[in-house]
């Protein structure tokens, strides 16, 4: 039966009344916001206080803070946009899942990941690949406990696959003497938490994968489109404007700026192609990627990127090894200006585009999947159904089916 919008009217009008009631004006925390930034210039002043908040009895601030001395810049400052280099090769990678279902008698799952390689500056026709995984083996698709693993697992899965192929693809490209960028859709500080299968060997790997694009001098960037969660340079903000009597009893959130969040700081400071300060989130997750070395440990820097019609914020994730190269970091930042500027009304990277192109699994092609998974059953164990329906679903399946069983 089909939702009946008629009994939601009155309860979309209420919705409506009460929004009449809810200030969302957030002009005077933005200009605080602002004034505290503009004031924030004192390096030297702004390493002290984070030493503070990370002796044992404060510990507990998780927001942003400069690079190490040797390599920090100025938090107030904006970057113009560098020029962009004459060639590079510009790999993505994005992946795509199937999960599981306990309705199979051997259940499993399907990683795909898709990678793209644009050659910047050369009349050379892109190279693309897809690389689909099946993992049906029951000690892969079920935990110690015997159950099938969660979708938490197959999503890490997913990502250590797509940094995997991602380093795999700057190895084969690596030593041809122009930049080499290696393109990642999400954040880098990737965590398998304790409830993800196998966890701990994921981390291990994970960490491999990065090793194995630092060894090929890639310049690696998690692409974070429309961070809308993060509020890690706010925090910063309130922070700094703590006495030290304060620290101890505070929270370390956003204090009176509680409600903005950086992109509504960095839309207003930056023009069209102009970046953040690099900077790194203070946290025990970050200290551990430091502890496998300061190469690893990871920065990150906002970019307004725009195309011919419109802008955007992103946030760009890099490890060390790139965000203490300023010339590296010019040449990131200029091509994914470049790239943001190539699909004339989507201010996105043109690669991560059409790496996720290809990632995408349809619900065609998981149906096309599950056919030859029954062709192969049939002609393998014939006398075993693959298939274990409950009556509660059978019935779910015969209502939303365009389809009527009919006896004879």
């Amino acid at each position: 039966m089909a939702l009946e919008f008629n009994k939601l009217v009155e309860q979309i009008r209420k919705m409506g009344r009460m929004l009449q009631e809810l200030d969302f004006d957030q002009n005077d925390r933005l200009h605080m916001a602002l004034e505290r930034f503009q004031a924030a210039s004192d390096l030297d002043a702004i390493h002290r206080r984070i030493e503070q908040v990370r002796s044992p009895d404060i510990s507990g601030y998780r927001g942003a803070a400069p690079l190490d001395p040797e390599y920090h810049e100025p938090i107030c400052q904006v970057y113009p946009p560098p020029p962009v280099p004459e060639r590079a090769i510009v790999i993505a990678a994005d992946g795509s899942q199937v999960y599981p279902s306990e309705q199979w008698r051997i259940p499993y799952y399907l990683t795909n990941v898709g990678l793209f390689v644009y050659h910047h500056g050369e009349m050379r026709t892109p190279q693309q690949q897809t690389l689909p995984r099946l993992v049906y083996h029951p000690e892969r698709v079920r935990d110690r406990g015997k159950r099938v693993v969660s979708s938490r697992t197959i999503d890490a899965q997913r990502t250590l696959r797509e940094m995997q192929e991602l380093g795999n693809a700057a190895w084969e490209l690596r030593g041809q003497g122009v930049p080499l960028v290696a393109l990642y859709d999400n954040h880098l500080m990737f965590w398998a938490s304790a409830d993800v299968t196998d966890h701990i060997e994921m981390m291990k790997k994970y960490q491999a994968a990065l090793v194995h694009l630092h060894d090929a001098e890639a310049l690696l960037a998690g692409y974070v489109d429309n961070p809308t969660r993060s509020r890690l340079v706010i925090r910063l903000l309130h922070l700094l404007s703590l006495d030290d009597e304060q620290l101890k009893g505070s929270d370390f959130g956003s204090g009176e700026l509680e409600g903005l969040k950086d992109i509504d700081l960095f839309n207003v400071l930056l023009e069209p192609g102009e970046r953040s300060a690099l900077m790194v989130q203070n946290s025990p997750r970050n200290l551990k990627y430091r502890q496998r070395g300061k190469s690893y440990e990871i920065a990150f820097f906002y970019v307004k990127v725009a195309s011919g019609y419109q802008s955007a914020i992103a946030r760009i994730d890099v490890p060390m090894w790139v965000a203490r190269d300023r010339r590296s970091v010019d040449q990131l930042h200029g091509l994914i200006v470049a790239q943001c500027a190539l699909q004339g009304r989507n201010p996105y990277p043109y690669a991560l585009t059409r790496a996720d192109e290809l990632a995408v699994v349809s619900s065609q092609d998981k149906r096309k999947l599950e056919e030859m998974i029954r062709l192969e059953w049939r002609l393998n164990r014939p006398d075993v159904d693959p298939m274990v329906f409950s009556a509660k679903l059978f019935g779910k399946r015969l209502a939303r089916s365009l389809k009527r069983p009919h006896e004879m």
